[in-house]
């Protein structure tokens, strides 16, 4: 492994040798540093094919409301409040947010519903237009982060995309993840359970219920619990690592996040990716003294 100072690029530092790594640097992280090991820099050849296949969103969706009263201040307490099923498949988690989530305030918009892209999107700006104080009301809002409720809204449906690697224009022109549709059913970008829960709750709290503008005006999948991409599987051909949390063709090498999770879970994933690491913990001695090392192919 090779080391960098972040900032000072005249430190010469030695590289690092293992023989057992273990990868945890959630999702994104982790597929960045498999991915340029295999594709971009050759030193890890033998990394699966599936990589970046089997993404999965945790079919969410993000919904907001807004207190009218500004000096409302539901930040204290838990991050996570409450919980409810409003129907089998759909788990609803409400959330407070800390100050330095203030940025989301300039992406959140009014609350417009309709399963067809187009459509929902022409009716977010047509009430841009029509009501232009109430829907930027959220950008200029004073104590933003003080007032807010976020609901998170996940269900266990399967759905998926895909990543790759390669250049792109988010980092400009650099190496980078690049999000794309998969076979199979897309990841959904609107949840008809969140804006009905949005609406009851701003309704019973007298506050201003929203969109993430990325779902209804862009039609893009939003999530707070992104899984997969390097997922367990019997196969390299099905997936990146084995239940030991190996990487096929990779011996000695190990991925235990949130990225081995193959499956929607439908609900916040916390305990999952904990649960998954606590056992890779405990099995992880008896599979070392038995070798389990090596170079990867």
């Amino acid at each position: 492994m090779h080391q960098r100072h972040p900032w000072r690029r005249g430190i010469d530092l030695p590289p690092i040798r293992a023989r057992h790594v273990i990868l945890s640097a959630g999702v994104l992280g982790s597929l960045s540093i498999l991915f340029a090991s295999r594709d971009r820099y050759r030193s890890l050849p033998g990394v699966s094919a599936s990589l970046g296949q089997h993404v999965r969103t945790n079919s969410e969706a993000v919904v907001g409301v807004l207190a009218r009263d500004v000096h409302a201040d539901v930040s204290r307490g838990t991050t996570i409040s409450s919980h409810f099923y409003p129907d089998a498949r759909t788990h609803i988690t409400q959330n407070r947010f800390p100050p330095s989530y203030g940025f989301m305030r300039m992406y959140m918009g009014p609350l417009v519903d309709g399963a067809q892209p187009w459509g929902r999107a022409a009716r977010v700006l047509w009430t841009f237009v029509a009501h232009p104080v109430r829907s930027t009301h959220s950008f200029f809002a004073r104590n933003w982060s003080q007032r807010v409720s976020v609901l998170t809204v996940m269900q266990q449906v399967e759905n998926e995309m895909a990543f790759d690697f390669g250049h792109t224009v988010f980092q400009g022109g650099r190496w980078g993840l690049r999000s794309k549709v998969s076979a199979g059913a897309r990841s959904p970008s609107y949840i008809p359970q969140a804006n009905a829960a949005a609406r009851h709750f701003a309704q019973a709290s007298d506050g201003q219920a929203m969109n993430v503008l990325f779902e209804s005006l862009g039609n893009l999948s939003v999530t707070a619990h992104i899984l997969g991409g390097a997922v367990m599987a019997e196969t390299p051909e099905q997936g990146v690592v084995d239940a030991d949390h190996q990487v096929f063709g990779c011996p000695g090498l190990y991925v235990v996040d949130a990225s081995a999770i193959p499956a929607n879970v439908g609900v916040n994933p916390s305990l999952t990716v904990t649960a998954l690491a606590e056992r890779f913990a405990a099995r992880f001695p008896s599979r070392t003294a038995h070798g389990g090392e090596g170079r990867c192919t």
